[in-house]
C-alpha cells in the first residue's frame, strides 16, 4: 500500500470527550496502517501544526464547528492535505455543512480538502441519551473508524457535499458564535451544590471561568462546549438561557449496546445510520 503522507497530525478539539475518543481510535487505526499519527489537543486555537497533512477533529455545535476552530485554521501554514473527523448527537444531513468555514480558510492557504468522516456520539446538551444507546454509538464508531484510517493512509479523496437545506441552516445557526459569549456571562453557580473542586475553572478551554476571593466569575469567551456543566460532579453550574438543555455527568459506555432502544426523536435517521454498511 502506497502512502501519500509519512506523518499525519491529528488535531482535536473535544467538548466533553466524545470527539477525543474517536480521534484516539483513529490514531490507533492509522498506526496499524503503518502511518505515523501524532495526536494533539487544540487548546485555544492559536496552535500551529508542524505536520503538513492534518485531520481536524471536532464536535458539531448547532450544525457548525466550534468558533475556536476558525482561529486554529487561520494559524496553519498551508500546503498539505486535510481531512475532517466530526461527531454529533444526531445523524441528520443538516450537519453536512458544518466544516464549510474551515474549508474556505484552508483552501485559501493551499490545503487540499480530502474528505470528512462523521460519527454519532451521545449529546452533552439538548437531552441525555441512554447509556445503552451511547454504547451502540461508540461501538459503531469503532467499527467504522478503521475504514477512515485506510482512506487517509491511501490518500483517497472523497468530495464533501452539502444539500441546500444544510447550507441554509448552518448559516442561520452561526448566530451561536455570537450568542455563546453573551450567554456565558449568565452562567451561575449553585453554592448549595458547589464543592469548590474548581474542575470548571481547570477544564475551560478559553479560560472563561475564574475563581478569586471566594467568587466564580464568567467572562465573554464562552464557546458553548459544556465541559464545565457536563463534568461538574454535583451539577452545580447553571448555563444561562439554555440551562433547560443542560446534560450533566459522564455516559457509561460499558453498557450492552444490544440492549439499545431508539426513541421517537429522529428515529428513522438513527435507524439508517446504524444500518449503514461499514
Amino acid at each position: 500500500m502506497e502512502q501519500t503522507a509519512k506523518q499525519i497530525g491529528i488535531w482535536v478539539f473535544s467538548g466533553t470527550g466524545n470527539t477525543e475518543k474517536c480521534a484516539k481510535a483513529l490514531q490507533d487505526a492509522l498506526t496499524e496502517q503503518g502511518v505515523s499519527a501524532n495526536l494533539h489537543t487544540i487548546a485555544d486555537g492559536s496552535e500551529t501544526a508542524p505536520e503538513r497533512d492534518l485531520v481536524i477533529c471536532y464536535p458539531v455545535y448547532g450544525f457548525n464547528m466550534p468558533r475556536i476552530l476558525k482561529a486554529f485554521c487561520r494559524h496553519q501554514l498551508g500546503g498539505g492535505n486535510v481531512w475532517f473527523l466530526k461527531t454529533s448527537g444526531e445523524p441528520l444531513h443538516l450537519n453536512d455543512n458544518s466544516s464549510a468555514q474551515m474549508i474556505r480558510i484552508l483552501k485559501k492557504k493551499g490545503y487540499a480538502i480530502k474528505g470528512e468522516f462523521h460519527y454519532i456520539m451521545p449529546y452533552n446538551m439538548v437531552f441525555r441519551h441512554t447509556d445503552e444507546l451511547a454504547s451502540l454509538m461508540w461501538r459503531t464508531a469503532q467499527e467504522r473508524i478503521p475504514d477512515a484510517a485506510n482512506r487517509i493512509a491511501e490518500g483517497t479523496e472523497t468530495p464533501i457535499a452539502a444539500p441546500l437545506s444544510a447550507k441554509l441552516v448552518s448559516a442561520l445557526c452561526r448566530i451561536e458564535h455570537w450568542f455563546y459569549p453573551k450567554n456565558g456571562r449568565l452562567f451561575r453557580i449553585d453554592e448549595k451544590k458547589c464543592v469548590h473542586c474548581l474542575s470548571c475553572v481547570k477544564r475551560c478551554p478559553t479560560k472563561n471561568i475564574t475563581y478569586s476571593d471566594g467568587r466564580f466569575r464568567f467572562g465573554k469567551a464562552c464557546i458553548g462546549c459544556a465541559r464545565c456543566s457536563f463534568n461538574c460532579p454535583t451539577g452545580a453550574i447553571r448555563i444561562g438561557l439554555i440551562d433547560f438543555m443542560r446534560v450533566n455527568g459522564p455516559y457509561d459506555f460499558s453498557r450492552d449496546p444490544a440492549s439499545a432502544r431508539i426513541g421517537r426523536y429522529c428515529r428513522k435517521a438513527y435507524e439508517r445510520y446504524f444500518e449503514e454498511e461499514d
